[in-house]
């Protein structure tokens, strides 16, 4: 009998187009070989009380202008304080720089009684310069050292999950670039995509309602609309729309887009990456 089967693991994550989802399904195939682990995609309604049960949370998110996502930042701030100390491994995914978003995180999590014993960033398919840019081959990839950097961390999480090598009070180091960019950061919060739809394309399937956990999308009459307070601009809708009915301008019609077809070719890419790594 595999004594670590009693461990149980809860992966929760935030995504838009599908980054972090797929990292957090390579965590969650390759650790549930081993221990009792489940996958959750988390809401802004969520039954924070199961939690309790697991002996790890990973935590996952994507990284927007050098900051954890509004929906993640907004999970952990309704997430009551747990009692007893509850350890957890975060992982952030971002399209250029990652910033301090895991500092900023790990001090959010630290105000809920939750101790991060280790953290990862990793470089992944730019979500929003494929669609505003001209098509550059990396914006399209995870980064060419992820495979290897989840398969050091799935170790790091054995460990923590068996109570061996725990790190406790860990933050990774201050960024100093972050200083630099902050104009670029302030600026891109700032100004605001307009979403728009080609109704004669849409064909009603409400994936863009269904899908979007920030209530941005509602029917009317026969139309979507789209509402603007609350969306945090993961373009999961623009990517995910079946129809390429949802754009952002004319330009970006045509652009390629990081749906489920994507994101299942990239997954089974890292999967055979990873096990390459362990061979070595």
């Amino acid at each position: 009998m595999n004594l670590n089967r009693k461990s149980k693991v809860i992966i929760l994550y935030h995504s838009g187009a599908g980054s972090t989802k797929t990292i957090a399904e390579v965590f969650y195939e390759t650790l549930s070989k081993e221990f009792i682990c489940e996958l959750n995609a988390i809401n802004l309604v969520y039954n924070y009380d199961k939690l309790i049960e697991y002996d790890l949370l990973i935590i996952g998110f994507p990284t927007y202008h050098c900051e954890p996502s509004q929906s993640i930042m907004d999970f952990i701030g309704n997430l009551p304080k747990f009692t007893k100390v509850k350890n957890a491994f975060i992982f952030t995914t971002y399209g250029l720089f990652s910033g301090n978003t895991e500092r900023i995180f790990i001090k959010l999590c630290k105000e809920k009684n939750i101790d991060v014993c280790g953290s990862n960033a990793y470089k992944a398919p730019a979500t929003d310069g494929v669609l505003l840019f001209p098509p550059l081959k990396f914006m399209f990839k995870y980064g060419k050292n992820v495979s290897k950097k989840v398969k050091n961390d799935e170790e790091l999480i054995r460990n923590l999950i068996m109570n061996k090598n725990k790190t406790s009070s860990y933050k990774p180091r201050f960024k100093l670039y972050t200083i630099l960019n902050y104009p670029n950061k302030k600026l891109g919060q700032k100004y605001k995509h307009k979403l728009t739809i080609i109704e004669d394309q849409c064909i009603g399937c409400n994936k863009c309602i269904n899908a979007c956990i920030r209530d941005c999308w509602r029917q009317e009459n026969n139309s979507r609309i789209w509402e603007i307070q609350n969306c945090e601009f993961c373009f999961k809708c623009v990517h995910q729309c079946i129809t390429s009915a949802i754009i952002l301008s004319k330009m970006t019609h045509k652009k390629s887009k990081l749906n489920n077809s994507f994101y299942k070719k990239l997954k089974h890419q890292l999967l055979e990456e990873i096990q390459l790594n362990k061979k070595c």
